[in-house]
């Protein structure tokens, strides 16, 4: 097996593995984003950091907003990949999408809250 798909092999079976390091976080998409028709949420397996609006990481907690937001995800799981100003939904809450990467076979998705400068 060569270092790639070892690579791969580490992604879905280790780090995206919810008994390691992934948890479940629910991301809404929506086939018409003015409208706000044709909901769907989804229960998918990532890792969340999550920021004050200063910078400062903070704890994952039941009613914490976090202000700013990196995401990192199986792109194959997410099935999309968003771009750069669009909405998307993470755990109920709207964030404006600030930066998109795939880095070794993991997309990362840098969130900020909408209406946070």
């Amino acid at each position: 097996m060569n270092l790639k798909d070892q690579m791969a092999l580490d992604v879905k079976n280790v780090f995206m593995n919810p008994l390691e390091f992934a948890e479940l976080h629910t991301v809404t998409t929506y086939t018409d984003e003015v409208k706000k028709a044709g909901r769907k949420d989804r229960q998918l397996q990532m890792i969340v950091e999550k920021f004050t609006l200063d910078g400062k990481p903070i704890q994952s907690a039941d009613g914490v907003s976090a202000h700013n937001a990196i995401i990192h995800i199986d792109p194959q799981t997410l099935a999309y990949t968003p771009r750069v100003d669009q909405s998307f939904y993470l755990d109920f809450l709207q964030y404006a999408v600030k930066g998109v990467s795939n880095d070794t076979g993991i997309l990362k998705i840098v969130l900020q809250k909408n209406g946070v400068g």
